[in-house]
């Protein structure tokens, strides 16, 4: 027999009308499925909308603080700092010590999202489970009362209802992160965690049919003959692959497979789940605007990219060597992007590059933090002119292939194209705090470059705002942990131009023959390092700094260093940091805390601000 695609004739929504008589069934009974939250024909509106509910009421609810936020931003950042924290102050830490604050199992290396991210993820899951169980009965005490077993059915309609928000938590062009301040990355983990709980939801949908077409022994029949179970099943088989293949130990092994394998897998989930809902009550509804968010979205970065990049942008491709006897022992490659004046960026983005003569990998683009200021900064003028350079560690995939290219040769020409920029520090310029912490950690491997890549440009920026006066910050320290002193050497010139405007700079070395473990904690330390020790100030020439200025050996007390930042400062204090898992532990941490004292009352700063950005993609 040949398969249905869909039940024909084809049309919008199904009918809600039901027969006005049920053999065997009571008035009572009768009365009873027609109910809220039991009614077969209402259920999308009870379930499917009730959802669809709750995720735009949490989404408000952020947009509403994010409001709240930048205008507190805005207004203490042209008001004298009062003596102590305000209430609005008080409550803004208590809301940045949950953005702030990290679990880990230490055991199994695993390091959770922030609290606020575990708190949103808990609601999601508490809701959808109060939804999902919270209605009697599970399962029609009689046959004559429907086919359909009630738990399936409403689990069928909330992950209809999840769907248009875990696409939209996806897309880097992302509404949701416009609305609540939030770049798309950091929505990822949202992303994540609706798609496991719509299939969740999915498989309590699921399996009461089966299971009920077995009891009867139907199964067979019902399968060569009913195109909902099979359309189901074929949708089910790419949405489990979607939501394991997605754990972060399989994800960021295997990333450049996984992407490829995750939109063609995404593509026929999307497809399948189409025909399953077979037009049936208003479930082609929720489609709708899941498509536009994800074609708009995708449009925006399609013609963004054209204007920016038009037919592409020239590049010069080279090996950037870190040791002193010229042999390239980290690996790092420096990508230098010639642009036009109407592309811009910020210290502190990332962009998208295309690679358009690098054969398969012109399919696919690939996340770089951007390692320089607009050429027009240096001047005080921000037009975006320049070049756009990135700085990446060798390990995989595109990577490992443009080794390839400059291998041998002092540089490569490539044409690229340019998606972006995104991300970046949000609010105020980091320049209006009183005081600034630029904190970057490397992990002992060839990649200790990454981390300064975001760190930089804003430490630049800083010294450009300081040469042009028009820096308000009175205080700014840079702290860098890096492996061996050669691998800080090319950063000779940036670092003697921070400290020549006044900048203090901390430069620490993990010692070549200490532990392979890369935790920055107090238990780890063999001391206590002084916010004061070892950093090098001076105001003379840069020569002179360059000749006096020689990095400390042993990992920085980042504790103890956040702590005293807070309490040296009654102002407002920014940090930014960029490290691998147990470096940002020990930093999210510490900030906590210094949070928890602001909100009680007890802080010296009144504002204290973290930045954080992802040390692998």
């Amino acid at each position: 027999m040949a398969r249905t695609w869909l039940t024909v004739p084809v049309q919008w929504h199904s009918s809600r009308e039901f027969s006005s008589h049920m053999d065997g069934l009571t008035d009572e009974e009768v009365a009873f499925i027609h109910s809220k939250w039991r009614n077969w024909y209402s259920v999308d509106w009870d379930y499917g909308q009730t959802t669809v509910a709750f995720f735009c009421a949490g989404i408000a609810w952020l947009l509403v603080l994010n409001v709240i936020f930048r205008l507190r931003s805005r207004f203490t950042s042209t008001t004298p700092s009062s003596s102590s924290p305000s209430i609005l102050d008080r409550l803004t830490a208590a809301c940045r010590y949950t953005v702030a604050s990290q679990f880990r199992l230490k055991a199994f290396g695993w390091y959770s999202p922030p609290l606020a991210a575990l708190i949103g993820v808990a609601g999601m899951f508490i809701f959808v489970m109060a939804l999902v169980l919270g209605t009697r009965p599970y399962y029609w005490p009689k046959d004559a009362m429907g086919h359909s077993m009630p738990i399936a059915t409403r689990s069928g309609w909330i992950s209809i209802g999840i769907m248009p928000f875990m696409i939209a938590f996806s897309t880097k062009v992302n509404f949701i992160g416009l609305l609540t301040g939030t770049s798309h990355e950091k929505l990822q983990v949202f992303h994540r965690w609706s798609a496991t709980f719509m299939y969740i939801t999915s498989l309590v949908h699921t399996f009461p049919f089966i299971v009920m077409s077995i009891r009867h022994g139907e199964m067979v029949e019902t399968w060569k003959t009913d195109n909902f179970y099979w359309t189901g099943v074929v949708a089910l088989v790419p949405q489990t692959w979607l939501v394991f293949m997605s754990w972060g130990f399989i994800r960021n092994r295997y990333y450049e497979t996984f992407k490829k394998l995750h939109f063609a897998a995404a593509l026929v989930f999307m497809v399948f789940l189409f025909l399953h809902c077979d037009w049936t009550l208003t479930s082609w509804d929720y489609f709708w605007p899941t498509l536009a968010l994800y074609l708009l979205a995708f449009l925006v970065r399609i013609f963004r990219t054209l204007y920016n990049s038009a037919l592409g942008l020239p590049a010069s491709l080279e090996s950037s060597t870190s040791s002193k006897d010229g042999t390239d022992s980290d690996s790092m490659l420096k990508l230098t992007i010639q642009t036009p004046p109407r592309v811009k960026w910020t210290p502190g983005q990332h962009v998208f590059v295309r690679f358009i003569n690098l054969g398969v990998h012109a399919f696919s683009s690939h996340p770089f933090t951007v390692a320089s200021i607009p050429r027009g900064s240096e001047a005080g003028n921000n037009n975006g002119d320049g070049q756009l350079e990135l700085v990446f560690a060798v390990q995989g995939g595109i990577t490992k292939k443009l080794a390839g290219l400059v291998k041998g040769r002092p540089a490569k020409s490539v044409r690229v194209w340019v998606d972006g920029p995104y991300g970046g520090i949000p609010g105020k310029n980091l320049g209006e705090y009183d005081s600034v912490y630029l904190l970057a950690g490397g992990s002992g491997e060839p990649s200790d470059r990454v981390c300064v890549s975001f760190t930089l440009p804003l430490l630049m920026d800083l010294v450009r705002q300081a040469r042009s006066s028009s820096l308000k910050c009175k205080h700014v320290q840079f702290v860098l942990v890096a492996r061996t002193h050669d691998s800080v050497a090319w950063l000779e010139d940036q670092l003697a131009a921070a400290i020549e405007v006044g900048f203090v700079v901390s430069v620490h070395v993990t010692r070549e023959n200490v532990s392979t473990d890369d935790h920055y904690a107090t238990d780890k330390l063999k001391k206590e390092n002084d916010v004061s020790e070892n950093d090098q100030s001076s105001n003379g020439s840069v020569d002179q700094v360059k000749e006096s200025f020689g990095p400390s050996v042993g990992r920085p007390n980042l504790p103890v260093i956040i702590q005293k930042a807070c309490q040296a400062h009654s102002g407002s204090v920014a940090l930014a940091a960029c490290g691998p898992d147990s470096f940002m532990y020990d930093v999210r941490n510490a900030v906590a805390d210094c949070q928890i004292a602001i909100a009680d009352g007890y802080g010296q700063c009144k504002d204290l601000f973290l930045h954080t950005e992802n040390y692998s993609w």
